[in-house]
């Protein structure tokens, strides 16, 4: 070739490559700064308030007294104080109330064995003579467990049948109790056996005993120890599928199997494992109580299964319960409850046949608090009023720890800890859950259940200032710190951390979610979000405004800020200060009528905003993957049909409606309900580039997505006075206001705990 020719193309390529590279300069540069160069940037942590301030427990005046070293014999002055709170709430029961104010019942400091305090409505109090049990002289303890003393721990060697099943490396740090001797003699009926949990497990499906209570637990110094596990403290990846068996969604779409929950005993799946895997499994002596716990198809839905079948041979290993969503490779999970795996600090193991309970040393064992949970029933049951339980701790128990129905009660200054269930449950109008801990739950925190649907009534009950961290510890997915149910309840100025899954999530109508701290959640997932609602276009009014939220997910899960999943409608999302979220500062899944406005959003993962047209598709597409706006068979409009949403009430509450049809031949118009047509104005963006975020066509065109101030985050520094130290007071709000001219300040002082 001749050698001009040759320099020409050189000279080409060179050209074109400089082009490429200036194009992606360009677009880098309209984009801000490159995902490469903030890959890791993390924004300082919000200063947000994070304590109460201490409540002290005074000695108070009494009409009844209990006490550990009483007798149910005594009058329950104080001199004489009664033994059980149970022979105190028989007393209140027959006092008379009359022209009284109050009826106090003292429980002095002490641990009180209790499997289930019943109160009814003959133990209410009233509006004139509230009734409250309170705790005084230092911690009053109800536990539903057994405390374990460290001097009836013995050498595995003197359990031959235990020791020859452990490896000679770990046999040092292994001890063992005999339950079923003296002080504890505890039978099987006690501890239970092991059945099914996780948020999605399809144990119902199958013939057998394989659901109930979930088993004892065993907490040392309040954490709770982890039944023997292979790998201990990381996850297995699912490698070929052999085959996916009879789940709900098996057929490879969104769309149910018809009437699967009729079939019984359903095909499992089919996995295979490599050839150092299966022998580890072979090698284990007892494969009949082997259970795995997994996210089989998705990071939002766990599931335990014990293991089904296994061949060595082939390596092919099945599940007894198939997936409900069917199967994926590289999806995690782990084999539990397998002695021979009892390896490492904070694992425990218990021959359920033979009631040994074996157990890692911990250290200091003489020191060490060891608890084993028992009771299968909640520590509090109450259908009652105006009952009032104030500074106590609950633990122990398999089931919810305080189960409350009735209206002005309240649990407050409480410690509710080391439990399988729920915290604390309350249904009615007017409850209060106020100033508690909560910690070491095997599923959420509070439930807050109340109000008309009807008649909009609101249930104007609050979980307000509580601190709730370390929850979701057994079932892993949609299990929140509080959930509000009904109508125009609020969850206010609590605090919440460390969870794998959401934090606060709602149902219905006019509840308030508002100052609430939030960090460190949806720590497992992906398709999650720390203030979670979704699937409802009869949900209306309900508002979510001054929350911090921050430095969500962990080992590259990224989850979501706010997130209105599948077409949520009619929220109002403003004046919260969202930080550090991997994913999407707040998603909005296709619904209509939410304003999302006054929002400040630093240093979103992918977008600030994200906002799709799922609905208007399935509603489109009979064919789309959102079935549930599929018209007439989706559920989100049965939902709709059998809701108030046209009566003059609703109507009135919510005048949105009035703008809304359901006919298709409406359907390039805003009013047609599936479209996406909502407000996203006035927001304050600090991110890695100068984008609002991912905002599809349809919600281009039929929603107001206006006025908001982007900046990079590189120019954080100019817009708060003191980024860097997570001071996000606005420098300069008329700067703000030149792009989104209604922009307010947050109250950040007001977010968070606040008692004084």
């Amino acid at each position: 070739m001749d050698k001009k020719k040759i320099i020409k193309i050189v000279i080409a390529v060179i050209c074109v490559a400089l082009a490429v590279t200036f194009i992606c300069f360009f677009k880098d540069i309209k984009r801000g700064l490159t995902d490469v160069i903030y890959e890791d940037y993390m924004s300082a942590t919000p200063v947000i308030n994070t304590q109460s301030s201490p409540k002290d427990i005074v000695a108070p005046t009494g009409d009844f007294y209990v006490s550990t070293k009483g007798s149910d014999t005594n009058p329950g002055t104080k001199d004489a104080p009664f033994l059980t709170i149970g022979k105190a709430a028989e007393a209140v029961r027959k006092m008379d109330k009359t022209g009284k104010n109050c009826i106090t019942v003292c429980i002095e400091a002490g641990e009180y064995r209790v499997s289930s305090l019943t109160f009814t409505k003959e133990d209410s109090g009233t509006a004139e003579c509230p009734v409250t049990y309170c705790g005084y002289g230092g911690e009053v303890v109800l536990n539903g467990g057994v405390t374990l003393t460290a001097d009836s721990f013995e050498e595995v060697n003197n359990y031959p049948e235990i020791e020859k099943k452990l490896s000679d490396k770990v046999k040092k740090n292994v001890l063992v109790v005999d339950l079923t001797k003296e002080p504890y003699s505890l039978t099987s009926e006690d501890w239970g056996k092991i059945y099914a949990f996780g948020s999605y497990h399809t144990a119902e499906s199958y013939d057998g005993d394989y659901t109930g209570p979930l088993y004892c637990e065993l907490f040392v110094n309040d954490k709770r120890q982890t039944l023997a596990r292979y790998p201990d403290n990381e996850y297995l990846y699912t490698e070929e599928v052999v085959k996916t068996g009879l789940g709900r969604e098996s057929d490879s779409s969104t769309a149910p199997v018809k009437d699967w929950e009729k079939i019984r005993n359903p095909e499992t799946d089919v996995y295979r494992i490599n050839e150092e895997l299966s022998q580890r499994v072979a090698s284990w002596s007892n494969l009949n109580d082997v259970w795995m716990f997994g996210f089989w198809k998705y990071d939002w839905a766990d599931a335990s299964s014990p293991i089904g079948s296994f061949n060595k041979e082939t390596g092919e290993l099945s599940p007894k319960f198939v997936s409900l969503y069917g199967t994926k490779t590289d999806a995690p999970y782990y084999f539990f409850n397998v002695l021979e795996e009892l390896t490492a600090e904070g694992e425990w193991y218990l021959d359920r046949e033979n009631g040994l309970l074996c157990m890692w040393k911990p250290e200091n064992l003489t020191e060490a608090q060891i608890d084993l949970s028992l009771s299968l029933n909640p520590i509090i049951e109450a259908k009652a009023d105006y009952i009032t339980f104030d500074s106590i701790t609950i633990k122990g128990t398999r089931e919810d720890a305080v189960v409350i129905e009735g209206n002005n009660n309240s649990v407050k200054n409480c410690l509710i800890k080391n439990i399988a269930g729920n915290a604390l449950s309350m249904t009615g109008s007017n409850n209060l859950a106020f100033c508690n801990e909560i910690t070491r739950t095997g599923k959420g925190g509070i439930i807050i259940t109340g109000g008309d649907t009807e008649t909009l009534t609101p249930g104007n009950s609050k979980a307000d200032n509580n601190y709730i961290h370390h929850w979701s510890e057994i079932y892993q997915t949609y299990q929140p710190a509080v959930t509000l149910e009904g109508v125009g309840n609020i969850c206010s100025h609590n605090e919440m951390h460390d969870s794998p899954h959401e934090a606060v999530t709602y149902k219905g109508n006019n509840h308030i979610v508002e100052y609430n701290n939030i960090h460190n959640v949806c720590l497992l997932s992906d398709d999650a979000g720390a203030i979670y609602s979704g699937r409802s276009w009869v949900w209306y009014g309900n508002i979510v405004r001054y929350n911090c939220v921050y430095n969500l997910g962990s080992d590259g899960h990224s989850p979501n800020g706010i997130y209105l999943d599948d077409a949520l409608s009619g929220q109002q999302v403003y004046g919260n200060l969202l930080v550090n979220i991997p994913r999407y500062g707040i998603l909005v899944g296709g619904g209509r009528d939410n304003m999302i406005k006054n929002n400040i959003i630093i240093n979103a993962g992918r977008y600030a905003v994200y906002y799709d047209e799922r609905a208007r598709e399935g509603a489109l597409d009979k064919n789309g993957w959102f079935t549930h706006a599929h018209v007439g068979t989706g559920d989100m409009w049965e939902a709709l049909y059998a809701s108030p949403w046209q009566s003059e009430i609703w109507q009135k509450a919510f005048p949105q409606y009035k703008n809304c049809t359901d006919d298709i031949s409406e359907a390039e118009t805003s009013a047609y309900i599936p479209n996406p047509a909502s407000e996203i104005k006035n927001n304050l963006i600090i991110n890695k580039y100068i984008e609002l975020g991912n905002i599809f066509d349809s919600a281009q065109r039929f929603s107001d997505i206006s006025e908001n101030a982007i900046y990079l985050i590189k120019k954080a520094d100019e817009v708060f006075v003191d980024p860097d130290n997570g001071d996000y007071s606005i420098k300069d709000i008329d700067a703000i206001r030149e792009s989104a001219p209604e922009f307010e300040s947050i109250p950040y002082e007001k977010m968070g705990r606040t008692i004084k």
